[in-house]
C-alpha cells in the first residue's frame, strides 16, 4: 500500500484528515508562518523516511508554487516518490481508495484525473442536464 503524505499551508491538511474517514497510512506535514523553508522541507523528507515502504510515497501539495510544493517538489524523485498540486477532497480520497491497487505512477494519474473531474461550475453543469432533459422530451 503506498502511503499518502499531505503537504499544505496551516491547517488545510488536518481539515482534510477530519474529513476523511479512511487514515490508515496518511500522514501530513504542515508550513507554519514561523517556519524557516528549509527546516520544512527536512520535515518533509523526515516524513518520507518515516513512511517509506516498498511501494513509494505520494506527496499531495494544496498550491502550485507555494512553498510546501517547492520544498515537497525538491524531495522526490519522479520513481519512488511524487507529488501533484492541487490537493483538493476528491484526489485525497481518490489516493485513499486506489493506493493499494496501483502503482505510485499510475496511483498519481488516477488522482489527477479525479481532482480535475470534480472541478465544475455548477450553474454549467445545470444548463448542460436541462439541455439534456430537453433532448431526451
Amino acid at each position: 500500500m503506498i502511503p499518502v503524505v499531505l503537504v499544505t499551508h496551516g491547517d488545510f491538511a488536518k481539515g482534510l484528515i477530519e474529513s476523511s474517514e479512511m487514515l490508515v497510512g496518511l500522514s501530513y506535514v504542515t508550513l507554519e508562518p514561523s517556519d524557516d523553508f528549509s527546516a520544512f522541507k527536512q520535515k518533509i523528507e523526515n516524513e518520507i523516511k518515516a513512511v517509506d515502504g516498498s511501494d513509494g510515497v505520494l506527496l499531495l501539495a494544496d498550491l502550485l508554487g507555494g512553498s510546501p510544493y517547492n520544498a515537497a517538489a525538491m524531495c522526490i524523485d519522479g520513481v519512488h516518490t511524487e507529488c501533484l498540486t492541487g490537493l483538493n477532497l476528491s484526489m485525497l480520497l481518490t489516493a485513499l481508495d486506489q493506493r493499494e491497487f496501483c502503482g505510485l505512477a499510475e496511483l498519481a494519474q488516477e488522482c489527477k484525473e479525479a481532482a480535475a473531474s470534480n472541478i465544475v461550475i455548477v450553474s454549467e453543469q445545470l444548463a448542460q442536464a436541462a439541455r439534456e432533459d430537453e433532448d431526451d422530451e
